[in-house]
């Protein structure tokens, strides 16, 4: 079977999907004009803000929550499965190196999302149950639950490839994103690769900006 180059799905499936949902991301995006900082009507968030994403969420404690209640800090976001057992569990690793690394004053303005990949599998219990696995801390770490249509929108504005294998796991991009305090993409970390001083300073100056 040929795989698409891009996202390793089998050509004409995923990749439709993918292709949809980008140009529905894109249009909400947009709509209200192209300025890079420009301000929405009626909202606090700009034209570039991720924030302007509309779907609701499920934390791991079941509560329904939008991504804009998440601004004002500067937030480190990756996207995973809990039963991923290579990739996905070495880049929470690194995830909280970064959160070990960060000095005590700008502990408290930094925060850190996972969003799973597999809501089927993934509910908030079984989130809520690997939050306690990983000893991730419920005041700096917020773990996601979202309807398919969410999960496809989320990842083409991140820049993230995935699609499901014969397994049930996932290929996909692994990948770490920095938002500033208003939901602006500012840094990406991509791979593996455990180097995070890059990923440091763009926090950094995020919470100092």
């Amino acid at each position: 079977m040929r795989r698409c180059k891009l996202c390793l799905s089998p050509r004409g499936y995923t990749c439709l999907a993918m292709v949809i949902g980008f140009l529905t991301a894109i249009t909400s995006l947009a709509q209200h004009g192209p300025a890079e900082h420009q301000e929405l009507p009626g909202s606090a968030f700009t034209a570039t803000s991720l924030y302007q994403v509309t779907s609701t969420w499920l934390t791991a404690a079941e509560q329904p929550i939008r991504l804009g209640a998440l601004q004002g800090k500067v937030q480190v976001l990756a996207m995973f499965y809990t039963t991923c057992e290579n990739a996905c569990p070495r880049l929470v690793s690194i995830m909280q190196q970064i959160e070990a690394a960060l000095p005590a004053d700008l502990q408290p303005q930094v925060g850190f999302i996972l969003v799973t990949f597999d809501p089927e599998h993934d509910t908030p219990p079984i989130l809520r149950a690997y939050r306690e696995k990983r000893h991730l801390d419920s005041q700096r770490w917020t773990l996601l639950h979202g309807q398919p249509d969410a999960v496809l929108e989320l990842a083409v504005l991140l820049g993230v490839n995935y699609t499901k294998d014969l397994r049930g796991g996932f290929a996909h991009t692994n990948l770490m994103t920095v938002l500033n305090k208003q939901g602006e993409i500012v840094h990406r970390h991509e791979g593996l690769q455990a180097r995070i001083e890059d990923t440091l300073a763009a926090i950094r100056h995020a919470v100092q900006d």
